[in-house]
């Protein structure tokens, strides 16, 4: 990601996920706790209150918003049932997770020296059913392990032997959203964009695996497939989130295809998947 793509995409996520980060205290609470859990040493709320972030009045009030906010959780300590610990919820840890990603994606300049970067948006290529199902439910596996909202787009008859190759979809199933496509292009990207903004309220990223054999089921031209790659990808230049597109070469032109690698902005970076 260039450094001005970074800033806005940066900017884009604080003001949807970090509006809670609106005081000192607030950035200083959530970092002092996180840090401390992290080490597996969570602090307890008499040790906050000795940290000098503000005054006790001050770092209750603020506390009391986090938790309202469902960012901050307390319990009481194993050890020493009168003291009481302070913990980031799952969802905070998600934000600052996805925070993190973004954050630390590389520069082109760094990208040329070598460091690797995680793909936002590339295409795969097939021969056989086999192949181009392994290669979308090894992109989602990834996703699952990640913690993303995960969506997969795939004809009936595809999606079973995807499934079968994930064997985290039982304990993920609110994390993962099968679907079998729509029939026209505002329809999909509508659906897409939904399935986004749900992510970006739980803190997630998006992860998007598609076995694009569902185009035909639907009746899509090649024309209006290429439309929804390239509002996709314009949204994945700007938001935390991935995406792998198979197409079989048994049913799609090498024109066809070589059309649909141009409208992912990272091909240019990242070589072909190829199942």
């Amino acid at each position: 990601m260039r450094p001005f793509e970074k800033l806005r995409a940066l900017a884009a996520f604080e003001k949807q996920h970090l509006d809670f980060f609106s005081t000192p205290e607030e950035h200083r609470l959530v970092g002092e706790i996180g840090y401390h859990q992290d080490r597996g040493k969570p602090l307890t709320l008499k040790q906050v209150f000795l940290l000098g972030i503000g005054s006790i009045a001050t770092v209750q009030r603020r506390l009391r918003g986090l938790k309202e906010l469902g960012l901050v959780q307390h319990r009481r300590s194993a050890s020493d049932r009168r003291a009481i610990e302070l913990m980031l919820s799952p969802k905070c840890l998600r934000i600052i997770a996805t925070y993190d990603r973004l954050m630390s994606s590389p520069s082109p300049e760094h990208e040329a020296a070598g460091a690797s970067a995680e793909p936002a948006h590339v295409c795969g290529l097939c021969d056989g059913d086999a192949g181009g199902r392994a290669l979308v439910a090894r992109f989602l596996e990834q996703g699952l392990k990640r913690g993303d909202r995960c969506v997969l787009v795939a004809s009936a008859e595809a999606q079973k032997g995807i499934l079968a190759q994930l064997p985290q979809r039982r304990k993920a199933t609110a994390q993962l959203i099968v679907s079998d496509g729509h029939p026209s292009v505002d329809a999909q990207f509508a659906f897409l964009k939904a399935e986004f903004q749900t992510a970006g309220k739980a803190g997630q990223a998006l992860c998007l695996g598609a076995h694009m054999s569902w185009t035909f089921a639907k009746n899509l031209r090649m024309d209006a497939v290429l439309d929804v790659e390239t509002r996709f990808d314009a949204l994945s230049r700007q938001y935390p989130l991935t995406g792998l597109c198979v197409y079989d070469a048994r049913h799609f032109s090498s024109g066809d295809f070589l059309r649909a690698v141009k409208c992912h902005g990272d091909h240019k970076r990242y070589p072909i998947l190829v199942g």
